[in-house]
């Protein structure tokens, strides 16, 4: 699967508790529990395991609970990825086709559906870290299932607002994707989350 169907980019908003003895899971529980939407436009860059720059894209996406999301890179080359929480669809103008996939339960434990799912078995399925550097926190989920999409999923937060999130994969390649212009909990509609196949594109069914 490819890193665009994988990192589906999230990110979150919530206050930060004032019990510095809450544990990581806990903490990252609450903030999950506390995000109902949210829209943003985003920096993409995917690094190699040695810190070279592989490629940069910029777009926007939108959340809405439980599980919906619109993912959509503009430069250098337009795509969209949109979820209703049960099928995924994966738009490409330039190839005029698009792919439908139902969502399983590997893909349930990417980045957008964690945070725009549930959370009661955050620590069933991930080891959760927890680190606190000047004004920012950062949680480090490890999955426990073997046969996840990714080998390490990292949440950046600052004053109780996510602000970053980056994903490592088995090869050591890197994709982080930096928030920009957020707008979190504001109402969103969720017919805006039903993609409308255009006319004479090709449809691949996996």
């Amino acid at each position: 699967m490819s890193y665009k169907s994988l990192l589906i980019a999230a990110f979150l908003l919530l206050f930060s508790f004032g019990l510095s003895a809450a544990s990581p899971e806990s903490r990252l529980q609450g903030y999950l529990s506390e995000l109902q939407s949210l829209e943003a436009e985003f920096d993409q860059k995917i690094l190699d395991a040695s810190g070279q720059r592989l490629q940069q894209t910029e777009g926007e996406m939108r959340l809405l609970k439980p599980g919906r999301f619109h993912w959509e890179t503009r430069k250098p080359f337009p795509e969209v990825l949109v979820s209703d929480g049960q099928t995924l669809w994966l738009y490409d103008p330039g190839l005029e086709q698009v792919t439908v996939q139902q969502l399983d339960q590997r893909m349930a434990h990417t980045p957008a559906l964690i945070l725009s799912g549930e959370t009661a078995d955050l620590t069933e399925d991930f080891q959760v870290d927890y680190q606190k550097n000047s004004d920012e926190e950062v949680f480090t989920l490890v999955p426990r299932a073997g046969d996840s999409l990714f080998e390490k999923l990292q949440l950046f937060f600052q004053q109780g607002q996510i602000t970053a999130i980056s994903l490592e994969d088995s090869l050591g390649q890197q994709t982080r994707v930096d928030l920009i212009n957020p707008r979190y909990n504001q109402p969103l509609s969720p017919s805006g989350f039903d993609f409308v196949i255009p006319d004479d594109i090709d449809v691949i069914q996996e």
